[in-house]
């Protein structure tokens, strides 16, 4: 069975995805480099105890919807207004078939100021999440660009590109759906998903699609029920302080509370008497 363990923490970072440490067969630890998105996991079966840790880098224009699309993924929330992005890392934990996969998310501002910075961005990524707002063609122009920039830099990496805003039908689409998804998974060869993150409609798919892309069979569809049920309020309990509100009374209390009230009525009307 797998676990969803519901742990997500955000923090900020500039740093490539963090060493592991490996145990040799003398007892002492080396430092070894997280292992990457393309590279199979053929010896996760081994241990139950053991780690995956992977980087993604999320990228697109400004006002497309990276942080909304990245806060549905991890907490269920989505922001309407909108805040102008500070490059921040979350991340996410998931325990699927016994592997503590752990998802480092690069969340990038869209403005792009430092291009130095975007390339170190590219160089640390073990995948990539492209977006666009299929409602703004300049913003899948953007995606060409930075898919380009990437491939300049790294061959074979798994990228998925997401359209977002497709819950808004009063809007005209740019972007068709169809000539965008035989671009991008026929010629490009990579992963394409169409979402709502205001919704939530299609967002686990980015991830799964990405785990795709890299070859990587984890099930992420257990840990990511599992993680909803957890977000969700706490279930109220009638012995518990919290559940006051919703506490049901037994036929013995209603009975003294009507007598009570009865009480009560008779001492007021007595004083309007007199």
């Amino acid at each position: 069975m797998m676990k969803g363990r519901h742990q997500f923490r955000r923090r900020f970072s500039l740093q490539p995805s963090a060493h592991l440490k490996e145990e040799q067969e003398d007892g002492t630890t080396k430092n070894v480099r997280n292992e990457k998105l393309t590279e199979s996991n053929s010896n996760s079966g081994k241990s139950s105890e053991s780690s995956v840790r992977h980087k993604i880098v999320v990228m697109g224009a400004a006002k497309v919807g990276k942080s909304a699309i990245i806060n549905q993924f991890l907490y269920n929330t989505f922001t309407p207004k909108y805040k102008r992005t500070v490059d921040e890392m979350y991340q996410g934990d998931f325990d699927v078939s016994g592997i503590h996969l752990i998802l480092d998310i690069l969340d990038t501002s869209g403005w792009y100021e430092f291009p130095a910075m975007r390339e170190l961005y590219i160089k640390s990524a073990d995948a990539f999440i492209l977006v666009y707002d299929v409602h703004d063609l300049n913003t899948f122009l953007e995606i060409k660009t930075l898919r380009d920039q990437i491939h300049s830099t790294k061959e074979a990496v798994p990228i998925v590109v997401v359209g977002n805003k497709i819950d808004l039908i009063e809007t005209e689409k740019e972007v068709e759906t169809e000539k965008t998804r035989e671009l991008v998974t026929m010629t490009w060869k990579n992963g394409f998903v169409e979402v709502s993150a205001k919704e939530n409609l299609n967002i686990s798919k980015i991830f799964k699609e990405l785990l795709i892309q890299a070859k990587l069979k984890y099930d992420l569809s257990p840990a990511l029920q599992r993680r909803r049920r957890q977000s969700l309020p706490p279930p109220q309990h009638l012995n518990s302080r919290s559940s006051s509100s919703t506490h049901v009374p037994s036929a013995t209390q209603l009975q003294h509370l009507q007598q009570i009230r009865e009480r009560s009525d008779s001492k007021r009307n007595s004083c309007i008497l007199s």
